[in-house]
This record gives structure tokens, sequence and C-alpha cells, in this order.
């Protein structure tokens, strides 16, 4: 449609069938294209959308196609009156015929124009791209513009051989691009798979859990990218499985935005390549952040048509993933993605600072699942029935109350003389006793500052035993670590421990008050007072147990 040998000259139907994958800088398979021509009909605005397989999908589909277009189109300065060219293209399922595919299309241009008037824009021609074949739905002479072969490249007058002349290059089809990307099942990779879910999801039913994770995931992004550097291709079936769940956390996929660095660039992309293919279903979410990561590196190294491919997938699988829809619009608005890259750096510089302290605070309590985790399961299961039993009457609650300090006792006297463990059934003991919010007020410390390491000794031992299922008796051991270690200055610990056992009960009450008298930088010797009161009143009750 312009003269100049700089520009492609647009003349025929045919031409307007064969330049498609130049407008677009691939050929899109199985999708809406909507484009408002431009002075050199290259230019203008364009927008695909994928076709759904089903067929019964369609007319809500170019609905939505039509109203988003309009939208953008407006956005982007056209005027409402100007005209669009609409491009459907699928190919034949097995069975079909070309004709029987396009017979098949044919309908969405009825449902595209009307959707496109209401905005005062007029269909201009509606051209059907199937098996290398065209057909022009506006075109109502029988036989006429109904499955021509596309023009040979060898026809000088081509809009090949213009493009050629220009130096331009064919574009990929979708299918080709996609293939990088695109999960293939692994029946063993996904049981595999399935199990690093259950494990993720057990060591993060914390906050502490949840930072050792997202500390670790971080870690093992850094290494991966590097083997990556080295040629490596693939990683070892651990390593994969746990970056694919641990990318499941939203701050390991921000984080995971600065390893974009130039020079890193190649490798990454192949590791956020290598990740979503093995991201079958049912694991199709898991590939969200995955191959959010891959767009945003296909976007940095200058390639949007993968990005925005890759973005497609992630959003059609979860359309509330703001990672996704937030760099989706970035590339639509040409925004830079250094800009991107510069803000994930500092909030990662931020994120392991935290973590650093988090991780190191956490590990005097954190449950570790090691050989001896089942153990502890058990010995708080046992454990579990006698003392529920004992304490069904109100005298049982009272002597297994007084019965549970004087066991912290005997076991901080253990502390104290340099041993460094309890039997597994005093352990349980004590801390389904302190499930007892009275038994719980009685323990918090009021003794001097030199007994104080043997009590933080002790809380932190009793936590590390409350492994799944029983992550819901940490909140009192929590609580009273937290308390300790603010008696003693360690504010840091003092606020994860608590905020720790608000990770596991939001509502225990005394991790609440405790913590926001922490940050409230209020002085612990006011509490330790209305402590020594409480200590004073529980000692002076056991003169009460004769008479229940």
């Amino acid at each position: 449609m312009s003269t100049s040998k700089s520009t492609v000259q647009v003349t025929s139907l045919a031409h307007l069938a064969e330049i498609l994958p130049y407008l677009l800088g691939h050929y899109p398979d199985d999708s809406i294209t909507l484009h408002t021509p431009g002075p050199n009909f290259l230019d203008g605005v364009t927008m695909t959308f994928p076709l759904p397989e089903d067929p019964t999908e369609w007319r809500a589909t170019t609905e939505i196609a039509a109203r988003q277009f309009a939208a953008y189109a407006h956005d982007e300065g056209c005027r409402p009156d100007e005209d669009v060219i609409v491009y459907l293209c699928r190919e034949p399922r097995p069975g079909q015929t070309p004709w029987d595919t396009a017979a098949l299309l044919a309908p969405l241009t009825d449902w595209l124009t009307p959707v496109l008037a209401e905005h005062r824009t007029t269909v201009l021609q509606t051209i059907g791209l199937v098996a290398n074949r065209w057909w022009a739905y506006e075109c109502h002479i029988e036989g006429c513009c109904e499955g021509e072969p596309l023009p040979s490249p060898d026809d000088p007058t081509s809009i090949t051989a213009q493009m050629v002349r220009l130096g331009r290059t064919l574009g990929p089809r979708t299918r080709d691009i996609v293939k990088e990307f695109r999960a293939t099942a692994d029946s063993d990779f996904l049981k595999e798979l399935h199990t690093a879910v259950g494990h993720f999801n057990a060591r993060c039913a914390t906050s502490a859990g949840r930072d050792a994770t997202l500390a670790q995931t971080l870690n093992q992004i850094g290494s991966a990218i590097g083997r990556f550097r080295d040629g490596d291709s693939v990683l070892s079936r651990a390593l994969t499985t746990q970056l694919i769940v641990g990318l499941r956390d939203d701050a390991a996929a921000e984080a995971g935005i600065a390893h974009a660095e130039d020079d890193d660039l190649p490798h990454a992309r192949r590791l956020w390549a290598y990740l979503a293919r093995h991201c079958a279903a049912p694991f199709t979410r898991e590939a969200v952040p995955i191959l959010t990561l891959y767009a945003f590196v296909a976007w940095r190294q200058g390639d949007l048509i993968a990005a925005r491919l890759a973005l497609r997938d992630a959003i059609t699988t979860d359309p509330d993933y703001e990672l996704a829809t937030g760099i989706h619009l970035a590339t639509l608005d040409g925004e830079d993605p250094r800009t991107y890259l510069a803000s994930a750096r500092e909030d990662l510089a931020h994120r392991l600072t935290y973590l650093q302290h988090a991780v190191e605070a956490a590990s005097e309590y954190r449950p570790i699942a090691d050989a001896t985790a089942a153990r502890h399961s058990e010995a708080l299961d046992a454990a579990t029935a006698d003392y529920f039993v004992q304490a069904l009457t109100e005298r049982g609650r009272v002597l297994a109350s007084h019965g549970t300090i004087d066991i912290i006792d005997e076991a901080l006297a253990d502390f104290r003389n340099g041993r460094p463990q309890l039997v597994d059934e005093v352990a349980a003991r004590i801390t389904l006793g302190l499930q007892d919010c009275e038994t719980r007020d009685a323990a918090l410390s009021t003794c001097e500052e030199s007994e104080l390491p043997y009590e933080r000794q002790l809380w932190g031992y009793l936590a590390r035993r409350c492994v799944p299922p029983h992550t819901d008796k940490a909140p009192p051991l929590l609580t009273l670590l937290g308390w300790v270690a603010w008696r003693q200055n360690d504010t840091v610990t003092a606020s994860h421990a608590l905020a720790d056992a608000l990770g596991i009960d939001p509502d225990y009450r005394m991790a609440k008050v405790l913590l926001h008298a922490i940050r409230a930088e209020c002085d612990p010797a006011r509490f330790l007072a209305i402590c020594r009161e409480e200590a004073d009143r529980f000692a002076a009750s056991r003169a009460d147990l004769d008479t229940l």
C-alpha cells in the first residue's frame, strides 16, 4: 500500500493473506489477529488472541477479542472509524479438510463485526489461513477467494520476495516457538513432583519453615544458573522438583527476576524453559511463575514474541497472577525491562538480609525433618492420650498443670547440669502441658538473668520437636522462647519466634501481646513484674490441691 522502495506493497488479497507472519514476526497458529493498517501497512495496532480448541467457546472469544482490541487501539491513539483486518488461523484437525476448517471459522467474522461496530470500527477484510491456503470471507462470489494457495516465494511480486529485498525474514510458527517451554508428561517425574509438593507444604506450615525454604530456593536458583552457565543442560530430579515447588513462593519468583543480567540471559532462559517443560498436568499452575520468569528474560533479550506467548500461557492458567499480568502490561506499554531488573535486585538484597536474620533466628527452634522426626511425632501421639485422660476433670487439670511445672523445673536442672537432651516422653509431656494457657503463664520466665540461657535452651529444644502433624503445638513454646529472648534484649529472635507462633495460630493472644510490646519498644520489666505476681499466685494454689 506504499510505492516507496523501502516499504512493502500490499496490492491484492493474496498479499494480504501472505503478510501475516511478517506483520507479527511469527505465524500465529490457532488464533484471531486484529490489525489496523498504518501508512506502511505493517505499521498500526495489532493484537492476537488464542483460539480455544473447543469451537463452542469461539463466540465468547471473539466478543472479548473485539472489545479488548477496540480499547487497546483507542489507547494507542487510533481513530474510532479506522478499518480493521481480521485474520483467522487454524490448522485442520484429524479427519478435517482445509475446506472443513475454513467453514468452521466462517461464523467468527459475523460475531466480530457487530461488536467492533459498537466502537465505530469497520471490518475491511476477514482472511482465513488454513493449511497454507487462504479464504477471503467478505468475497461472496462462489468459488472465488476460497482455498487459494499462498503466493509462491518465487513470484517477484510476492510479499516474501519484497521482504527478502528489504532484508526481512519469515517469522517462525507459534507451535515451534512454544516447544521451548511447553511441558511434556513424564509420569515418573510427576510422581516425584507430587511428593515434593507435599514436602514443600509441610516445610512451609510455619513462618520459620517458609523463610528457610525461601532461602534454600534462592540459593538453588543461583546454583542452577551457574550450572547452565558452565554448560549443563539438565539438573538432577531432586533439584528440579525443589526449584519448581520453591518458585510457588511469590518472593522466590520475584527474586528470580534479579537473575537477568546481560551475561546470564541465555543461561537463565534455558533454565526457566527447562523447568517449565517439566510442569505437565496436573502441575500446570506450578509453571505460571516459571513461565513468567522465562518471559522476563525473553523480554530482556528483545524477543517479545516468545515473551508474550509464555505470558499468554501463564495468564491463561492463572489470570490473577500479578507478576505475569504486570510484565505483560509493561511489554505492551513499551517499558524498559531494566527498570524491573533494578528494582528486583534492590528487593533481593533487602530480602537476603532479612532471610539471613530470620533463618539464623529460626535455626534455634525450627523443626527438622530428619530421622528423629517420626520418633518425636510418635512420642507426642502417645503422650496426648494419657495427658487428656488425666485432665478431664478440674482436679486432674490442676494436678496436670502443677505436674507440668515440676517437670519443667527438673528439665531445666538437667540442662543446667550439662545434659544435652531430654527423654522423648518427658519432652512430649511438657509440650502438651503447656497447651493449657494457665500453665504457660506459670512457665513465663521470672528467674534471674543467669538462668535465662537454660530456659531459652529448653523452649527451643521443645519447639524443634513439634514436627508435623503436631506443628499446632508450637505456639506456646515459641511464645515462651520469645519472652526469654526479649528479656535478654534479643528482640530479633524474639520478634521472629512470636511472629512464627502467630503464623501457626493467628489468634494466639499472648504472642500478639508480646510482639506488639516489642514493636512498641516497651520495657520488658513491666511484664516481668506481672509474670512474678502470676508465678506467686500459681505457687500459692498448690495449697488448694487438697481441697479439690
